[in-house]
């Protein structure tokens, strides 16, 4: 049909609530935009799922969005008889949702974690699947998993695993609707489950690539392949932009790090030049932008003399150094302290940062 009946009903307004937190504020499914200062986004009349900046939205949407509208709305209706079956109340299934939403962003470096994930992965067409269980109070324990294509599109099984009768075409259409998907957006569904394992909520999301995060993780994978001024110096200045606290000045971060260098190899820069790149201060800078994502740098020992038989051994870096050493965690959990000359980063092994380490890298 080319009509657009009640999905252009789209005066039932986001709360505020929806729109207060930073990570999980939502934008129109149309034109990809925040809702205007003062204003709100309006759920679709219909499935009360999928939500617009204005009806010119909803209406231009339509010939897409009636294609999932119908089976959307069932599923919502099936999410909220388990939610009144819980003992909530249907008024509040919109805040459960959201509360839902925000206690994954929430876990430090879960979203970039799923996000390089898909990056990494971008030619199988990932769906990038995290669950957490109830009990679990500060996403330690949240698994997060890879579905190519090959599998969410071709497994008989694959809908077997808690997800809604529409996840499989939802996902045909989000990678079809454009061949540079891949390269600009990736999908995930975030789930949380009982103590026995059955699904109470889930959210299933289409998301844009963050372009800082992606850029910086280049940066990370230029700065430890080679040892070119150009690409240490461009970390630098991406750590000036990025770091937490906003503390420093750039000249600041840059002298901090040209007072490691010298630490590191005995020379001093040029006044107001940046320092002189080294394996060593590559990767003490590589792990300095990986910490501001709250990842870890994963590594592999290398050229080690007195402990040759570590070489080849591979973990993640814990904690900044004490001096010129850093303790690693190897993958069997022995706990070893290196030289940063000493290990070599394993590109497109982004995990988030659990256990062990300070959660802010240096003094940034």
């Amino acid at each position: 049909e080319a009509v657009r009946p009640a999905v252009t009903q789209v005066s039932n307004n986001v709360t505020a609530a929806d729109q207060q937190s930073s990570e999980v504020r939502r934008v129109c499914l149309n034109c990809q935009s925040f809702p205007a200062p003062g204003d709100k986004l309006r759920y679709c009349g219909r499935c009360q799922v999928t939500v617009y900046c204005s009806k010119q939205c909803a209406q231009t949407h339509w010939a897409e969005h009636k294609l999932m509208c119908k089976s959307t709305r069932k599923d919502r209706e099936e999410s909220l008889a388990m939610h009144v079956a819980r003992g909530g109340q249907e008024k509040d299934l919109n805040e459960a949702n959201r509360d839902h939403s925000k206690w994954f962003h929430e876990v430090p470096g879960l979203t970039n974690e799923i996000q390089l994930l898909a990056w990494t992965h971008r030619s199988e067409a990932p769906f990038i699947s995290a669950v957490a269980s109830q009990g679990d109070a500060d996403g330690s324990g949240v698994r997060v998993e890879m579905i190519p294509r090959r599998i969410w599109e071709e497994d008989p099984h694959f809908l077997d695993r808690s997800y809604p009768r529409n996840c499989r075409a939802w996902l045909q259409r989000r990678f079809s609707a454009s061949s540079s998907f891949t390269n600009t957006e990736y999908a995930s569904r975030c789930l949380m489950v009982d103590q026995d394992g059955v699904p109470q909520l889930a959210d299933f999301c289409a998301h844009a690539f963050d372009n800082v995060i992606i850029h910086g993780v280049e940066i990370v994978e230029a700065l430890t392949a080679a040892t070119r001024a150009a690409d240490l110096a461009e970390a630098i200045a991406w750590i000036a932009e990025n770091q937490t606290r906003k503390s420093l000045g750039a000249q600041e971060v840059l002298q901090f790090f040209r007072d490691r260098a010298a630490l590191l190899l005995g020379v001093t820069a040029l006044p107001d030049s940046p320092p002189i790149p080294s394996r060593a201060l590559n990767n003490e800078v590589a792990w300095q932008m990986i910490s501001l994502l709250h990842l870890e740098l994963s590594i592999r020992l290398t050229g080690l003399i007195s402990a040759s038989h570590l070489n080849g051994r591979e973990g993640v870096i814990i904690r900044e150094p004490v001096g010129l050493r850093w303790k690693a965690r190897l993958d069997d959990g022995t706990y070893v302290d290196v030289k940063a000359i000493n290990f070599v980063h394993i590109c497109g092994n982004y995990k988030r940062r659990t256990t062990g380490g300070r959660k802010r890298p240096f003094q940034f």
